[in-house]
């Protein structure tokens, strides 16, 4: 214990402040140590931050600093300090010097956003929306929604872009683009990144504000100056296109390369595509598989599917279907059409695996449902033939028509055949005519010998 006084402690802190401010950690440690003796909360507090971040002590074991730095947390927590609280629930939510708890933590979030910490606040939303902390499972994002209003009621910058985040997206309250607007506009004006960020969305989308390409670029460099990985990567992607820019492609790939600084996945599948084709930078394969393989490995999607086609193709590389396969395996688990449609061709041609009709026709399938044309006429042909699956006629005709409508010369041709000899659907002449006339006026040569016939 200390045998200062109350006073003196006050002063010994601010102190310490003063020389924390001016990265003068070490001096500052020593006092915030005998502050500390006397149970002073703040001091505890500032001795476990500089733990946690390694400031100005002398313990080079991260695991140890963890567990001192979580020891001062908890102490200055039981004294009241919101903020040690929530590093507290911090500490117990990640397992950092105490064993994982996350009882325990929404438990310490609780108390601190009681004593108004909005950081308390956003990480209860945080973790109610992600279906942790919420006490009712079918009302967590309404209760991810309110911890999030009470911090943006208490003009916190994070808090009012998730509130405006959520409007935007629609969970935990109705769906409300111009309030979203709002709520992003007030996080933007007190320099919050991600806000001024998603603002820039708006504009370029025409969400909640009239659209306006400019101002989104505006805002995406603004953003982007404040080290925005995201917002880097699309002032990037702006000056790549001329969105709202005059295009620079050396512009782009040096804010790709920016973005790709911290990590972020689409920036180095961005720079892939530009060394890959020589926008702005001299035209390199070897660079550009380098750069799909780091974003494939951060997952980027197409980053993945782009390695596919590589290996696939033999772009700059010998061709190695069994590397192809794998890469579109990847980006066909994550949802890319295009990869799962050329995943199922090697599948059914036995193309760097072992040939599997199944599993071919099940990944054509998911590609058509995902929208991807060739895919629909691919399953729909499965159906009619009864490759992979079971022979199905109204099926095959019902993917024969999707793919047909979004203009396929080869599924035009085949709804009409399905007309004209009544497979799948009741026959029908003058829509078999239809639909020849359709695939014959896109140059489908069978669909002109079809219509001639009928007529």
């Amino acid at each position: 214990m200390s045998n200062k006084t109350e006073k003196e402690i006050s002063e010994l802190c601010a102190q310490a402040n003063a020389l924390y401010s001016e990265k003068n950690y070490e001096k500052a440690v020593k006092l915030w140590e005998e502050c500390a003796k006397a149970d002073n909360a703040e001091a505890l507090y500032k001795l476990g931050i500089c733990y946690n971040y390694n400031l100005g002590v002398n313990q080079p074991d991260a695991d140890k600093r963890g567990e001192i730095a979580s020891g001062y947390f908890i102490k200055a927590a039981n004294l009241n300090h919101a903020e040690a609280q929530c590093f507290a629930a911090l500490c117990y939510l990640h397992g950092i010097g105490v064993e994982k708890n996350t009882e325990t933590a929404v438990q310490w979030f609780k108390k601190s956003a009681e004593l108004n910490c909005t950081q308390a606040m956003n990480n209860l939303g945080y973790l109610c929306e992600n279906g942790i902390a919420a006490s009712d499972s079918e009302k967590s994002a309404e209760e991810s929604f309110a911890w999030y209003k009470k911090s943006a009621d208490l003009n916190d910058a994070a808090g009012r872009n998730y509130v405006g985040r959520a409007y935007h997206d629609g969970r935990g309250v109705k769906r409300d683009l111009e309030e979203a607007v709002k709520w992003y506009r007030l996080s933007a004006e007190q320099g919050y990144a991600d806000a001024i960020f998603r603002l820039g969305e708006c504009y370029e989308d025409g969400e909640g504000v009239e659209a306006n390409e400019i101002e989104a670029f505006k805002l995406y460099k603004k953003a982007a100056a404040m080290n925005h990985a995201k917002a880097q990567c699309y002032v990037g992607y702006c000056y790549e296109n001329g969105t709202g820019v005059g295009r620079d492609l050396s512009q782009a790939v040096a804010w790709y390369a920016e973005s790709a600084k911290n990590n972020y996945f689409q920036a180095f599948c961005n720079l892939g595509c530009c060394y890959e084709r020589g926008d702005g930078v001299k035209r390199d394969m070897n660079k550009a598989i380098e750069m799909y393989k780091m974003g494939a490995e951060l997952g980027s999607v197409m980053a993945q599917y782009n390695l596919g086609n590589v290996y696939a193709f033999g772009k700059g590389v010998k061709i190695n279907n069994k590397l192809a396969v794998q890469y579109y395996a990847q980006a066909a688990q994550n949802g890319f059409p295009e990869a799962q449609y050329n995943l199922a061709q090697h599948l059914y041609q036995g193309k760097g695996v072992e040939e599997d009709e199944e599993a071919a026709a099940y990944w054509f399938l998911e590609a058509a449902k995902n929208g991807d044309s060739d895919a629909q006429y691919k399953i729909a042909s499965f159906y009619m033939e009864g490759i992979g699956v079971d022979e199905d006629p109204q099926e095959a005709f019902k993917w024969f028509m999707r793919s047909a409508s979004q203009g396929d010369e080869d599924s035009q041709f085949a709804v009409g055949k399905c007309y004209e000899e009544g497979l799948g659907v009741e026959a029908d002449l003058n829509e078999a005519a239809e639909w020849y006339g359709r695939a014959a006026a896109n140059g489908n040569s069978l669909a002109k010998k079809a219509l001639k016939k009928l007529r």
